[in-house]
This record gives C-alpha cells, sequence and structure tokens, in this order.
C-alpha cells in the first residue's frame, strides 16, 4: 500500500510537473482585431506603427484590419505580426458577392484567417452571418487550404447569469462539430465573453481562469488531453493594458484578443504583460 501511495504521488508530481512544461510551451499569442476600423486610410500606418512597437520575440501577434484594408496592409509588418482577415467563405472564388476566399489571401502572402467573431454570430442586433455548422465548413476549409485560424466562441449574458455549468455547456454546443479539427499548431481559440466586448465590462481574472480551464478540459475529453494541453486559448473581452498582466497571470490564458485597444499605442503594453507572464 505504501508503495501504492508513493506511486500514485510520483505520478502526481510527474503530471504536474508535465502540465507546468505544457503551459510554457504554449507560446502567447495576442490579435488585435480593428473591426471596422478606422474610417480613413490615412490612419492605417499609426495603426501598423502601433503593432510594429511589439516585441514579438515571446509572443506572436497578429492584426485584424477590415476587409478593405487588408491588401494594404498585407507585408506592412517586419516583426512577424501577421495580417489575418475576419471572415472568409468555404467555397473559394466564384459568384460569392461580398465574400472573401482564401485562395485570394494566399495570393497577398497571408496565411492566417478569422472565423467565428460574435459580431458575425449575431450579436449586437446584427443578424447571424455565421452559425455553427457554417463555421466548422469554414474551418476544414480553411485547414485544407493549409491555412491557419482563429476560431472565435463566446456567450451572451443570458447564458452567463446562469452561471458556469451553462457557460461550459454552450461553448461544448460551438466546439462539438470541430474537435476533430482541432490541430494546436493550426488553430487558435478566442474565447469571448460576449457581455464584456466593446462594454468596458471584463471578466474577473478568476472567471476567466475558470473558463478557459473548462474549455480545455472539454477539449480534453472530447479531442484528446494532448490537443488540449497544447492548444492556445485567447481571452477577448475588453483587454487592455491595464487588466492585461492580472488576466495573463491565469494559467490557462494564452493570449488576447483585443478590440478597442487594438488601436491605441497600448497594444504593445498588453503583449507585454502577457510575455512577462509566460517566460
Amino acid at each position: 500500500p505504501t508503495g501504492l501511495r508513493l506511486g500514485g504521488a510520483v505520478a502526481a508530481a510527474a503530471a504536474a510537473v508535465a502540465a507546468v512544461t505544457a503551459r510554457r510551451a504554449r507560446k502567447p499569442v495576442v490579435g488585435g482585431n480593428w473591426k471596422c476600423n478606422p474610417d480613413s486610410m490615412s490612419q492605417l500606418d499609426g495603426l501598423i506603427a502601433n503593432i510594429e512597437a511589439c516585441d514579438t520575440s515571446k509572443c506572436d501577434v497578429y492584426v485584424c484590419p477590415s476587409p478593405l484594408h487588408v491588401a494594404h496592409c498585407a507585408g506592412k509588418f517586419t516583426n512577424g505580426a501577421q495580417v489575418t482577415p475576419q471572415n472568409c467563405n468555404f467555397k473559394g472564388c466564384g459568384a460569392f458577392t461580398g465574400e472573401m476566399a482564401v485562395e485570394q489571401m494566399k495570393d497577398l502572402g497571408i496565411t492566417q484567417v478569422l472565423i467565428g467573431h460574435s459580431e458575425r454570430r449575431g450579436e449586437f442586433g446584427i443578424f447571424p452571418m455565421d452559425d455553427n455548422a457554417t463555421l466548422a465548413t469554414k474551418l476544414k476549409y480553411i485547414l485544407d487550404a493549409g491555412m491557419s485560424c482563429v476560431f472565435c466562441i463566446g456567450e451572451p449574458l443570458s447564458i452567463r447569469e446562469k452561471g458556469l455549468d451553462a457557460v461550459i455547456a454552450e461553448m461544448d454546443v460551438q466546439l462539438t462539430q470541430i474537435y476533430s479539427l482541432l490541430d494546436p499548431e493550426k488553430v487558435v481559440i478566442a474565447y469571448e465573453p460576449v457581455w464584456a466586448i466593446g462594454t468596458g465590462v471584463t471578466a474577473t481574472p478568476e472567471d476567466a481562469q475558470a473558463t478557459h480551464a473548462g474549455i480545455r478540459k472539454l477539449i480534453a475529453d472530447k479531442a484528446s488531453p494532448a490537443v488540449a494541453e497544447a492548444i492556445r486559448i485567447q481571452y477577448g473581452g475588453s483587454a487592455n493594458a491595464a487588466n492585461a498582466p492580472d488576466l495573463s497571470a491565469q494559467p490557462d490564458v494564452d493570449g488576447f484578443l483585443v478590440g478597442g485597444a487594438s488601436l491605441k499605442p497600448e497594444f504593445k503594453d498588453i503583449v507585454a504583460a502577457i510575455s512577462a507572464a509566460k517566460a
């Protein structure tokens, strides 16, 4: 019995060490979503300079310009920041008015695209342009094209108010059709508490950690423990330079998808905060 207890203790210690090693192996990733901004191309070079000011040696950085500005921004970054369009279709080029194809992105030297943002899923009064089924189809299309993807998930206030179990159940619904596609080398999960986007309200670091840990457990149970340990999960609810250090200290927060603050010089401070926390 003593040997069994010791064996169990050694196994538990080894598992804990492995978990810490895996967390350290997950390179932080911070994205800036400019949404439908700015209103003039004359402002783009200043926004590009904000991204260029980031130290990307310990953190991956990407930026999501509006569709009209993607071509201008492509190839402008010298620090490795990736231009990441805010959406794509799942059919390629053809008679798809108003859409963007990954083939067009690849021609511009773009290798990553974001899909599933809550504002495209139907939040804030905009009709749903995507659902879980179309997003699963898009993700497969993106990966088959050899691109990487930032895949957004998140819950509205009505679900958050029911508690963490309800939130995790909704995350399972949004992930169910893509568990088999979760390649940690190619997919980043961006968790967005929809009620915190653009409102100035941020989940507490403890709430963010609990939700991220719950998402990681879902992936461990329904994809694999190895995928769960390796995949990066960003927080995307009104992250800024002031709250980034405390959020970065949470073990399952691997980065941020930044909205309003990505249009400001403080973006580099957010990158610096998580780079320091995960070093």
